[in-house]
């Protein structure tokens, strides 16, 4: 193998290449990932320490500056791994050589929906030493599982629409996350309409039961403020927590409890 290869291969010229093939391209929160990472070997041979798999999404920060004497606002959209996993032990993929790994990831139940500005992607990765290591990016679509879905559902049923979706940094809640997703409802018909300016959401998603964040008069502090209390005390915000068994009757608990508060 000659100097000029192994430099070249070591900045990426000629290198191994990665392509992930999923088996499809939308999914729920919990669902099973799978697909097939196909490795074609470069023009040199390379040891591949490990090839991992990244489940990525975005979210938004805010950060305050001073600008002379007055005080800015930048909004930045920043990335947090939420899984990853190692799919192989050290291997070696020789010249032009072409080698597959079948592949299956769990999606987090807190992965966020890919509502709004917010992303998610599998990331595809092989740690070559001394190499820049090779990757690949598949997007996918996350929508609402059964639990999700019949929130929702419950919520337009009662003439809440949604209309805003972000995935914003926050310190004040315990979560594995430095984000949440906030779901923003108006009314548009109903018995709400003209009571109810605005709902927020907030959903903690795990494998049986979803608890939901609901606030309901935004108009006191708003949605940051209000979460950096004592929830329960507010009589503004509603925490409950439902199961599949709760879906039936969701949308009649849904109105009772902004009926109460609204």
């Amino acid at each position: 193998m000659s100097f000029m290869k192994k430099m070249l291969s070591s900045i990426g010229i000629g290198g191994a290449k990665v392509d992930t093939i999923l088996n499809n391209d939308e999914f729920v929160p919990g669902e099973m990932i799978e697909g097939v990472v196909h490795i074609e070997g470069g023009k040199v041979e390379q040891k591949i320490e490990e090839i991992y798999l990244s489940i990525v999404s975005t979210y938004t920060e805010v950060k305050e500056f001073e600008l002379g004497d007055e005080e800015k606002e930048m909004e930045m959209t920043k990335q947090v791994v939420l899984s990853k996993v190692k799919i192989s032990e050290v291997f070696t993929i020789g010249k032009n050589e072409k080698k597959q790994f079948p592949i299956q990831i769990q999606l987090p139940y807190d992965t966020p929906l890919t509502l709004g500005k917010t992303k998610v992607w599998i990331q595809t990765g092989l740690d070559i030493d001394n190499a820049i290591d090779p990757s690949d990016r598949d997007y996918i679509r996350v929508t609402p599982n059964h639990l999700i879905d019949g929130l929702f559902k419950s919520l337009e049923d009662i003439g809440l629409r949604m209309y805003d979706v972000e995935c914003e940094a926050t310190k004040t809640l315990r979560n594995r996350l430095p984000f949440i997703q906030e779901f923003e409802f108006k009314t548009k018909s109903g018995p709400f309409h003209g009571r109810l300016d605005e709902l927020e959401v907030v959903l903690f998603v795990e494998e049986n039961q979803v608890t939901a964040i609901l606030e309901i008069d935004r108009k006191a502090k708003g949605f940051k403020g209000l979460l950096s209390e004592m929830l329960e005390k507010d009589e503004s915000v509603i925490r409950f927590t439902y199961t599949e068994e709760d879906i039936p009757n969701l949308q009649n608990s849904l109105y009772e409890l902004i009926d109460q508060h609204s």
